[in-house]
């Protein structure tokens, strides 16, 4: 994938959170464990994806979740299936560890 425009966000704003647009695709990549900023973070950024006529948007998460990111995850899922949803575009969640994927497919991923 080219990467036509990237950012990464002002650690304040949008810690460890990196967004990605190559046309109609968008990742939202987690690059540190999964607490309420960086949730926060992903919920804004999911505003802004759907917002710009997406086709897929892709969560990547490329750390381990830790205990809260446990408690986070589904409800940062189900924001993200919504947020997707009514912007009539495809959501994929991707993950090389093993605890994300594990708690990927207890919740249906």
């Amino acid at each position: 994938m080219t990467v036509l425009e990237q950012e990464t966000y002002d650690d304040v704003n949008y810690p460890a959170v990196r967004f990605e647009r190559d046309g109609a695709l968008v990742r939202i990549v987690v690059e540190e464990q999964l607490t309420e900023p960086v949730a926060a973070a992903v919920r804004e950024l999911l505003v802004d994806a759907c917002g710009r006529r997406t086709r897929t948007v892709v969560l990547a998460f490329e750390a381990e979740l830790g205990p809260v990111g446990r408690e986070l995850l589904p409800r940062l899922l189900d924001v993200a299936q919504r947020r997707c949803w009514s912007a009539s575009c495809w959501l994929d969640v991707t993950s090389t560890r093993a605890d994300v994927q594990e708690l990927l497919a207890a919740t249906g991923f």
